[in-house]
């Protein structure tokens, strides 16, 4: 062994051993309040770690628990959507049915002149092999509603007549826009008188006009007449939109509807015993 490693060796013992005699006795020197050297030693050096460590813990702890409050955040919010959608659904329909309490309160005060006796209606289905052709309102026959008797819709516009069958809470009704309707009428105008009855695809056609007879006016209104024992004379009927003299002996006149059949919804059946079949 070379001369300067052992004067290292003797001077890296001889220091290990000098710190070693201070640290015994820094151990039994106390610091003020029965704290020694080597407890402020030790803490000096293992506090930030305790720092770092106390703060990891904390900082999983919180991360935990924001977790758990994210979440159940989120269910609080999925359950605050549905009963909002809830609420939302229970207003539409509270307003649906505010809307048809009104209309047909509206509706009565709108026809009451027509006939003693009003019933109001909704319609709940049309004829699904033509939608020209008949309806099914929700009135029957413990509403008072039998057969012939004439339907308008909320305008007072003739809408058609309550046929067969007619169930206790409904009941049929064929449209003057049916190939099987027949509804006395005469124009506003030249009192022209016809029978009108539907051509199965949302017109009207008023038959048995001669070819010869000057009646018959564009743009003229159509009402019924009375004639036909069914429908009170004065409803509103529709307004001639074409004339054509065809061969043969009589007219073609073309009628347009004022009911619309996107807006019938609600319906007034007048109940008139005078005219009643």
């Amino acid at each position: 062994m070379s001369l300067f490693r052992l004067v290292k060796n003797k001077f890296f013992v001889a220091g290990f051993l000098v710190f070693l005699h201070l640290f015994l006795i820094s151990y039994q020197i106390p610091l003020g309040s029965k704290q020694t050297l080597l407890e402020r030693i030790l803490f000096l050096i293992f506090a930030p770690v305790q720092r770092v460590a106390v703060g990891s813990y904390r900082l999983v702890v919180d991360s935990w628990e924001n977790f758990l409050n994210l979440k159940k955040v989120q269910e609080e919010n999925q359950e605050l959507k549905k009963e909002i959608f809830f609420l939302t659904q229970e207003k539409q329909l509270l307003k649906v049915r505010l809307s048809l309490s009104l209309a047909q309160k509206e509706l009565e005060e709108t026809l009451k002149m027509l006939s003693d006796s009003v019933v109001a209606a909704r319609i709940i289905g049309f004829d699904t092999s033509n939608y020209f052709r008949s309806a099914v309102i929700d009135r029957g026959s413990e509403d008072g509603i039998t057969k012939n008797l004439p339907v308008c819709d909320k305008f007072g516009n003739l809408v058609g007549r309550t046929t067969e069958p007619i169930a206790r809470h409904e009941a049929k009704v064929i449209l003057i826009t049916s190939e099987e309707s027949g509804v006395a009428v005469i124009s506003a105008t030249d009192k022209m008188l016809g029978i009108l009855s539907g051509d199965g695809q949302g017109k009207c056609l008023i038959k048995y006009v001669m070819a010869s007879s000057t009646a018959g006016i564009e743009g003229d209104e159509i009402q019924t007449s009375g004639l036909d024992k069914i429908y009170p004379p004065g409803l509103k009927v529709g307004k001639i939109v074409s004339i054509s003299a065809e061969q043969g002996i009589f007219k073609k006149i073309v009628v347009q509807p004022y009911f619309d059949f996107r807006e019938l919804n609600l319906v007034a059946v007048l109940k008139n015993k005078e005219l009643k079949n």
